[in-house]
């Protein structure tokens, strides 16, 4: 009989013929791959067909690498497609986790300047977080929620100084975030953050679909004993033609913190350059 070293020795040498083997076995792919890669239109189909985040990713990826190779013209054929795609995945992938992969790749493509009606990309964002989704569990529907906000309040940093890929020309309508305000009234803390990041990117804020909800949150936080809270909403309330706002942002220029009485008086600039 073999004692237990000798069995400890065999184990360690298979595994290492194990991984080996699929060491191997990668590399062959990838030669494969590259000798005889899948035309575009086959990639196309195979992002119709993921199931997971990894194929989704490599899967686009592929697409990207073709796509370079193209006349501008043809890209930009090709990737509408591959938005769509993406797109449906975002609001009808079979998981979080292959929805919030397709949603990444939306943003990177939008922040790339790849994207050409930029608002598509935005209502699709909005449409997905504000899903209910059947079976599944409150927290996972949170915790998708919050990513796919932080994903959007991403989605403007294309139009932004020093190196916009987009004017504001094309930036959403206000129509677009409608369906967002409503959300403030059961969020905690993390996600009525996120959703004034959202707002404060908004020209003006004063949509009654809008100031309903955020109105009421805003003047709070203007009042609170954090600092922080009271810091964030100045570039709120100087988009609001109302007088509530226009006192609680004459107050906080006033603060007794520095950061948030610097924050108002920039904020106050802005609302009367406006």
């Amino acid at each position: 009989m073999m004692n237990q070293t000798t069995d400890t020795l065999l184990l360690h040498q298979s595994n290492k013929l194990i991984i080996s083997f699929h060491t191997v076995l990668r590399g062959f792919r990838q030669i494969v791959l590259r000798l005889f890669p899948f035309s575009i239109p086959e990639l196309l189909v195979q992002l119709e067909e993921v199931s997971t985040p990894a194929l989704l990713n490599t899967t686009a990826n592929r697409i990207q690498y073709q796509l370079w190779k193209l006349p501008n013209k043809e890209q930009a054929l090709i990737r509408k497609r591959m938005i769509a795609t993406l797109s449906v995945h975002t609001l009808e992938g079979g998981t979080a986790s292959l929805r919030l992969e397709a949603a990444g790749w939306l943003r990177l493509l939008l922040q790339a300047g790849l994207v050409t009606k930029p608002e598509e990309i935005f209502v699709t964002f909005v449409t997905a977080a504000v899903c209910e989704r059947a079976g599944e569990n409150a927290t996972t529907t949170l915790t998708e929620r919050k990513a796919l906000l932080s994903l959007l309040f991403q989605c403007f940093w294309p139009f932004h100084y020093p190196y916009p890929a987009y004017s504001w020309e094309v930036s959403p309508a206000n129509e677009v975030f409608y369906p967002l305000a409503p959300l403030l009234e059961q969020a905690d803390y993390e996600m009525q953050d996120a959703l004034i990041g959202i707002f404060a990117e908004l020209p003006r804020l004063d949509d009654e679909q809008i100031l309903e909800y955020l109105l009421p949150v805003v003047l709070q936080w203007s009042q609170h004993n954090d600092p922080e809270r009271r810091r964030r909403v100045p570039n709120i309330l100087a988009r609001i033609d109302h007088d509530s706002a226009r006192d609680a942002l004459k107050r906080l220029q006033a603060d007794t913190d520095r950061l948030v009485s610097e924050s108002a008086k920039s904020a106050a600039g802005y609302a009367r350059n406006a």
